[in-house]
Parts: structure tokens; C-alpha cells; sequence
């Protein structure tokens, strides 16, 4: 048996007890249905990852609202019709032993009416870039309204059996756009100065905290870097990243980069840098977890980044899609049967085709 220790270290955070720092991030996988429903594909695609000794697995990209869908079969959580299917799919990945949580967003911009049915919203009526649609500005009350959409799915995840709840804030969805000055050219207590472009990620924060209280952890994703000209800074996310853990985030989960910027960010993911950004924010965040992601594609590179980056948790994410049995295998000393991924790109581009949901090009299985 081949032996990780640092990886194989449970960790606690806030009275839930994690097996080992191994995270499967949040992904879209366009496995729900029409309606937003769980589905048994969705099902089966998570207990594949978690039997094989991932210690978190997070249910990704689950939207607060119709108009919030990420895809076009995303999953939602904005009624309690959709609490069966959350609480089948969290029952399954804990008794996988993982622990199960969910990743909650809203597009906001970046989305269409096409696939949402409604004019997207964002903080600003500016266009995205890639979606182009023109986007409602939203009014105060309208924006008091999603706050309060992410906290009553924080709150039926947690009924639904999720032992934490990720916010979305990366990636150019509605929380980013908030934080961005690039999307976020308001004047009024949402906009302007950082604090105030943090104000909505906050206001959400203090609002879960109100219905499901203090002991019960919350995750929050970061793009530290945007790659956009007059976007966010490292430095910059860096004090939004103290904010967040200064009012009730548990762990910082570091990503990089938004829809309009993916060319830059797949180029620095592949030179292997998103690792030195959870560094930086792991310095600015000395007492708070943080979770490190980009090319990670094996257990010896998951173990250097922990100790070069000083993180708490590493996040394997398209090398676990290649073969769901990468930890399971390299625990084990049989890495020469692991199905490598090629990084060819498929598991992202079919998300737009034809709506079949993510496939593979070495994963039949999926």
C-alpha cells in the first residue's frame, strides 16, 4: 500500500468530520432534468466518485432560481419538491463514505433567456461577453430576493442531508459579478468600493446563517483571479477572501478565471499556477481552510501542492471524471491501472451539444 500521508489526514471543520483532505469539486454535469430534478444518472455519477475514498463530494451547480440555471438540465433547489431527490442522492454519497454537500448559484449574466425562459439579472446591464444577452439590472428589493433564494437552499440542503453548502462566487455567476468591477458599475450600497461589492455575498452569508445557524458548514468558491482586463486582482480577492471567513465562511475554495476569460485561465491552469493562488490566499487566511484545484491529476501532485501551497484540502476534479477510482487505486499501489485524463477538453464541450449531459473520452461509463 502506497502510502499520502498529509492526504490521508481527517480534517474538521466546524463539527464535520472529513476522512481525508480529498475534495471532488463542484462540476456541471447536465445529469439533472428538465424540470431541475435529481435524476438516477446523477445519482449513480456521485456514488461512483465517493465509494472510492474521496473524503468531500460536492454536488455541483445547483441553482436558487429558474433564472439562475447554469445549463440547461441544471439542477435546482428552489422549492421542497426538490428535497426527495437531494436527500436520495446525499444518503447515497455518505453511505459511499464521503461526505456529502452542494454547491448553490445563480448565473445571473451568464445564462440566456433562451434557456432560462426569463431575461437574466445581473448587478449591472451589461452583457456578458460570451452569453451576450442584454441582462436586467436588478433593483434592491429584487436583489434582497435572491439573497434570500440562496438562504432557503442552504437551508433545504441541510434538510435534504447535506453535511455542507458551497456558495458559488466564482467563475463570473451572480456572486462574482457582484465582486467584479467589470460587471458591477452600480452606485449604490451594492456597488462602488470593494466592501460594497462584497455586500451581497455577506448579506447571503448572514441570512444562512439565520436558518441554519452558526454550527453548520459553509463553503465559499472564489475566482481569485479573472484574467480581464479591469477585473478582480489577486489582491483584491485576497480582502474579499478576509471578508468571507470574517463573517461566517468556513473553508475558501480557490479557483480562477470567468466565461470570457477561459482561454487564459485553461493556459494557467495547465501551467500548473492556480496552485500558487490558494497559496496566496491561504496567507491571507492563516486560520481558515482553503481548497486548491487546476491539473491535479494524481496523488503525488495533490501531496506537493499541499505542502508548497500550505493548504488544507486538495480538489482532483477532471482526473477523478477520467477514472473514478484514481484515490481507491493509488491507495492501493496499482497506479499503472489508472485511466489517465488526456485532457482533451470533452468533459467541458459537451455541455453545449445537443444536451446529452458531460461525457468523457476515456470514461465510457459516463
Amino acid at each position: 500500500m502506497s502510502g499520502f500521508g498529509s492526504l490521508l489526514r481527517p480534517l474538521v471543520v466546524n463539527g464535520v468530520k472529513l476522512p481525508n483532505r480529498l475534495v471532488f469539486p463542484p462540476t456541471v454535469t447536465n445529469y439533472g432534468d428538465v424540470d431541475g430534478e435529481v435524476t438516477d444518472r446523477l445519482i449513480r455519477y456521485y456514488q461512483e466518485i465517493a465509494r472510492n475514498s474521496v473524503g468531500l463530494t460536492v454536488v455541483g451547480a445547483t441553482a436558487v432560481a429558474k433564472a439562475g440555471n447554469l445549463f440547461p438540465l441544471c439542477t435546482r433547489i428552489d422549492d421542497d419538491r426538490y428535497l426527495e431527490g437531494f436527500s436520495r442522492l446525499f444518503s447515497v454519497i455518505q453511505e459511499a463514505g464521503s461526505v456529502p454537500a452542494v454547491q448553490l448559484a445563480h448565473a445571473g449574466r451568464q445564462t440566456s433567456q433562451r434557456m432560462t425562459g426569463e431575461q437574466p439579472v445581473a448587478p449591472s446591464a451589461i452583457p456578458c461577453p460570451v452569453w451576450k444577452d442584454e441582462p436586467h439590472e436588478l433593483a434592491i428589493k429584487e436583489i434582497e430576493e435572491i439573497e434570500d433564494a440562496f438562504a432557503e437552499g442552504v437551508k433545504r440542503s441541510k434538510a435534504a442531508g447535506a453535511a455542507m453548502v458551497e456558495l458559488h462566487g466564482a467563475h463570473g455567476y451572480l456572486i462574482h459579478q457582484f465582486f467584479s468591477p467589470l460587471s458591477n458599475r452600480r452606485e449604490d450600497g451594492y456597488g462602488g468600493s470593494l466592501e460594497n461589492r462584497v455586500r451581497f455575498a455577506l448579506n447571503i452569508l448572514h441570512k444562512c446563517r439565520a436558518q441554519v445557524g452558526s454550527d453548520f458548514p459553509l463553503i465559499c468558491r472564489i475566482s481569485a483571479e479573472e484574467f480581464m482586463e479591469g477585473g478582480l486582482t489577486l489582491q483584491e480577492s485576497q480582502e474579499i477572501a478576509i471578508l468571507l471567513a470574517e463573517n461566517g465562511v468556513d473553508i475558501i475554495s480557490v479557483s480562477a478565471g470567468v466565461a470570457a476569460s477561459r482561454p487564459q485561465r485553461d493556459k494557467f491552469m495547465k501551467e500548473g499556477r492556480f496552485w500558487e493562488l490558494a497559496g496566496a490566499i491561504k496567507k491571507a487566511l492563516p486560520q481558515t481552510p482553503v481548497i486548491a484545484v487546476g491539473k491535479i491529476i494524481d496523488l503525488a501532485t495533490a501531496e506537493q501542492v499541499m505542502e508548497e501551497q500550505g493548504v488544507e484540502l486538495i480538489a482532483i476534479c477532471r482526473a477523478l471524471i477520467a477514472d473514478p477510482e484514481l484515490v481507491a487505486k493509488s491507495i492501493e499501489g496499482q497506479s499503472e491501472e489508472i485511466v489517465r485524463c488526456i485532457e482533451c477538453g470533452e468533459c467541458t464541450n459537451s455541455l453545449v451539444k445537443d444536451e446529452m449531459g458531460m461525457v468523457c473520452s476515456v470514461n465510457p461509463n459516463l
